[in-house]
C-alpha cells in the first residue's frame, strides 16, 4: 500500500515538472464583436490549434485532458506560476475568495471543455471566449467577472482531469487593461472640456432656433392683428313672398317659412303701376 502511494506520489511530481509550453498566446479576439472589452470582461481567441499537436501526455490530448484557463490580475501570475506544478491546482484559488483581499492569490481557473470542443482549424463559433460570462458567481471555477478596471493576464492550460495537474500550457498574454468607471460627479460639463468644434456647432444651432422662434412670433402677431372680418353676405330683399316664373300667368308664392315678415308688394298687389309691359309679345303696352 505504501509503496503505491509512493508511485502515484511519484507520477505526480514527474507530470508537474515536465509541462509543456506552447509558444501560442491568447489576446483580444480580432473579430468584430459587441463589447470585446468592458469593465469586467474581455472576449479571448480560442485554444483552438493549441494543444492538438502534443505527444507523450499522461492523458489522451483528444478525448481527456481538458482545457482550462487561467485569469490572473497583479500578483496573480506569480502565485500561479508558483503553484502550477501542484496537483488539484483547480482547489488552490477559488473564484469566490480568488480578489476578496490583499491576501488572497489573485487568480482563477475556469474549465472550457476537451480539445475536441475547439478543432484545429477554427470552426465558426468557436473563434473566441468570452470571460467574465457567469457575472459575479459563486462556485469554484466558474466564469466570473474580473475586478472593475483591473489590468489582467491569462493563459490557456491543458490539465489532467485524474489528479488535476497541468501538462501543458500557453504563454501569458499581454496585460489587458479593462475600462474604468468614471464617477458621473467628475464628469466635466463645461465649456472648457469641450472642443472649438462643438462650441461653434452650438452656436450656430442656438442661431436658428432663436431665427425660428423670431419667425413664428411673427407669424403670429400678422395672423392676429392683420387678418380681414368676415363680411356676411348681403340677401337683397325678402324670400317671403316670390312670383313664379311663368311668362303666361305669373302668380305669388307664399314662403311659410318666413310667414311672420311684413308682407312686400308683389306684381298682383293693388298697387298702381305706372305702366308695365305684357308678357306676350304680340300685344303692346299698356297704361294702368
Amino acid at each position: 500500500m505504501a509503496l503505491l502511494f509512493y508511485v502515484v506520489l511519484c507520477l505526480s511530481v514527474w507530470t508537474g515538472l515536465c509541462q509543456i509550453q506552447v509558444t501560442n498566446t491568447p489576446a483580444i479576439t480580432p473579430s468584430s464583436l459587441a463589447a470585446k472589452l468592458t469593465s469586467n470582461s474581455v472576449i479571448l481567441t480560442s485554444p483552438s490549434c493549441y494543444f492538438n499537436d502534443l505527444g507523450n501526455l499522461s492523458c489522451n490530448s483528444t478525448t481527456t485532458c481538458e482545457i482550462w484557463l487561467v485569469s490572473a490580475i497583479d500578483t496573480g501570475v506569480s502565485n500561479y506560476d508558483a503553484d502550477k506544478k501542484m496537483p488539484y491546482i483547480d482547489t488552490l484559488s477559488p473564484y469566490p475568495t480568488a480578489f476578496s483581499s490583499n491576501t488572497s492569490k489573485k487568480y482563477f481557473l475556469t474549465k472550457l471543455g476537451l480539445q475536441k470542443a475547439y478543432p484545429c482549424p477554427i470552426v465558426a463559433g468557436t473563434g473566441y471566449f468570452r470571460v467574465g460570462s457567469d457575472g459575479n458567481c459563486s462556485t469554484p471555477n466558474c466564469n466570473g467577472i474580473l475586478p472593475v478596471g483591473s489590468t489582467a493576464r491569462f493563459k490557456y492550460v491543458f490539465i489532467n482531469p485524474a489528479n488535476k495537474t497541468v501538462v501543458a500550457e500557453s504563454l501569458w498574454s499581454n496585460n489587458i487593461t479593462l475600462y474604468s468607471l468614471k464617477d458621473p460627479e467628475k464628469i466635466d460639463n463645461g465649456f472648457a472640456g469641450r472642443s472649438a468644434a462643438m462650441i461653434v456647432i452650438t452656436a450656430i444651432l442656438c442661431s436658428f432656433l432663436a431665427l425660428l422662434l423670431l419667425l413664428l412670433l411673427i407669424m403670429l402677431i400678422y395672423v392676429l392683428c392683420c387678418r380681414k372680418e368676415k363680411q356676411e353676405i348681403q340677401v337683397p330683399g325678402s324670400v317671403r313672398t316670390y312670383d313664379t316664373h311663368n311668362l303666361k300667368e305669373p302668380s305669388p308664392y307664399v314662403n311659410r317659412a318666413y310667414e311672420d315678415e311684413p308682407q312686400r308688394p308683389t306684381a298682383t298687389s293693388p298697387i298702381r303701376l305706372k305702366s308695365y309691359t305684357d308678357y306676350d309679345l304680340k300685344k303692346p303696352a299698356t297704361e294702368l
